[in-house]
């Protein structure tokens, strides 16, 4: 099947956004940008086959479009005109067409935490600063892996081979990070950029080297299953992605033959019917048929994944919402999406809340302290899958100056000074730092994923499918606020431990 990129000059330098970090972008936050450039506006445009028309180019061109990118293995392009009314009302005249949305951009918004990053240990009560030579994971400092692998004991039991490769969806690795390079699989020319100008995945922002080093840093640090392959597919450079992007790398990856997809990533979609209003005339055009493109955009892709076997992963958002109550989304178009822009339907969180993804939300804890909901993870009945470590700052009054113990720990790029300052202060070079997130829970379950399913396959010469993977995590997990099902943590704290040994 086709895929190919065709943002011209102007498309892809308007794609290009800079934006300072990564995560869930709530309702209110902007995370509709729906043109990119003057009056030029893009769209999904989904078809009702898996696969594009024959003659979808000229089908675009008679409705007064241009096409920017294809995915045709699952029926999806992204299109630009500067005539929307009549490209809408022409392009959802095609038999052939399902449904059309606004093209949206995926921001990076990572939490936000009041500290100063100057101002030293005083008054805490911490690991300490370590020599160069010494190994941060035997030190105490990362709680997070401690509680996801039982203190270590997941490792000695299984930690993963190369065999099993976990696909991770971001902002790309510092492939010559000595705790991350033996596992990347191929190094820099095993992994992909979807980013337009770019030419490979050298990470320029630090989200997806943290990310990795979670999954399977091996090094002064280890991640969860550390032994375990990675690749990189970048979707960001520093600031957005078009979600069209996300979604072929979806696809790619799972053409490659990863054995998981981690997406620490994500955004408000609209579940339910868009329109378009004209702002010279008034008139009003639906887009399709109450199955908004993205979505089922996401939904295919994911599907595609699945199918080959691929287990997905995904952050549950950092907007501090009940997911399984999603409030109307109107005002929320409007105000953002511009007053051309009209829906009729509810938020949803993709491609968290996509069948077929493990929806992982953050935790808080560590340092002798209790289990708790990260204050800024989503949560909800039926939403949430499982819960992992993701950082926060503490208990409630916790107040002393190395309050930024109890954020998630991992690999950052050597050659980001900025990313590394606290942690060349601690840790005496650079390399590594602090995070929190829904972002860094998802890869804990990633992590515990790879370990499993390596296992499974040194024992069996077969893999288990993503069901059987889930449902392992799920069982095994570490039940925290209720014996049962919990609208915060799903079936419990994930627990890779247990994952190998029950």
């Amino acid at each position: 099947m086709k895929r190919s990129l065709k943002l011209t000059g102007t498309a892809a330098l308007a794609a290009m956004l800079l934006v300072p970090s990564l995560g869930f972008s709530s309702p209110g936050d902007g995370d509709l940008k729906v043109t990119s450039d003057g009056e030029e506006k893009r769209f999904v445009v989904t078809f009702k086959s898996e696969s594009l028309p024959a003659d979808v180019e000229q089908m675009i061109l008679e409705a007064g479009g241009e096409v920017t990118y294809e995915i045709g293995e699952i029926g999806v392009l992204e299109a630009s005109t500067e005539e929307p009314l009549d490209f809408l009302k022409a392009i959802t005249s095609e038999g052939d067409v399902l449904g059309v949305s606004p093209s949206m951009e995926v921001t990076l918004d990572l939490p936000e935490f009041d500290f100063d990053i100057d101002e030293g240990f005083a008054g805490g009560d911490n690991p300490g600063v370590l020599d160069p030579d010494e190994s941060i994971w035997e030190s105490g400092w990362q709680w997070d892996i401690e509680k996801t692998t039982q203190n270590g004991a997941s490792h000695d039991v299984h930690s993963g081979t190369h065999d099993v490769v976990v696909g991770v969806i971001d902002t790309g690795f510092d492939f010559d990070h000595p705790d991350l390079k033996d596992n990347i699989i191929g190094g820099p020319e095993g992994s992909r950029t979807f980013v337009p100008g770019t030419e490979d995945s050298w990470d320029n922002q630090s989200h997806g080297t943290h990310v990795a080093g979670t999954i399977a840093g091996n090094g002064r640090m280890k991640g969860v299953a550390p032994d375990a392959g990675l690749k990189s597919y970048r979707v960001f450079n520093t600031g957005g992605a078009q979600q069209i992007w996300i979604t072929d790398a979806i696809i790619a990856a799972a053409d490659d033959g990863v054995d998981v997809i981690n997406m620490s990533l994500g955004g408000t979609r609209v579940k339910g019917q868009w329109f378009y209003t004209d702002p010279a005339t008034g008139e009003r055009v639906r887009l399709g048929n109450n199955q908004a493109a993205d979505v089922v955009a996401y939904k295919r892709a994911i599907d595609y994944a699945v199918e080959r076997n691929v287990t997905v992963v995904s952050s549950a958002g950092n907007s501090a919402q009940d997911m399984s109550n999603p409030r109307k989304v109107a005002e929320w178009i409007e105000g953002n999406a511009g007053p051309e822009y009209d829906v009729r339907g509810a938020a949803w969180f993709v491609p968290a809340s996509i069948p077929g993804v493990i929806t992982v939300s953050a935790m808080g804890g560590g340092f002798d302290t209790d289990d708790r909901l990260a204050f800024y993870s989503n949560y909800g009945n039926g939403a949430i899958d499982i819960g992992a470590p993701g950082g926060d700052l503490g208990p409630e009054g916790y107040d002393a100056a190395d309050d930024f113990k109890f954020l998630v720990l991992s690999t950052v790029p050597t050659y980001m000074d900025g990313q590394s300052a606290r942690g060349k202060d601690v840790f005496g070079e650079n390399g590594y730092g602090w995070k929190g997130g829904t972002s860094m829970a998802a890869p804990q379950v990633s992590g515990a994923a790879a370990a499993y399913i390596s296992q499974v396959y040194e024992e069996t010469g077969k893999k288990p499918t993503p069901r059987q993977v889930q449902n392992r995590l799920q069982q095994s997990a570490e039940r925290v606020d209720t014996p049962g099902y919990s609208r915060h943590y799903g079936h419990g704290r994930v627990n890779a431990y247990q994952a190998l040994t029950r």
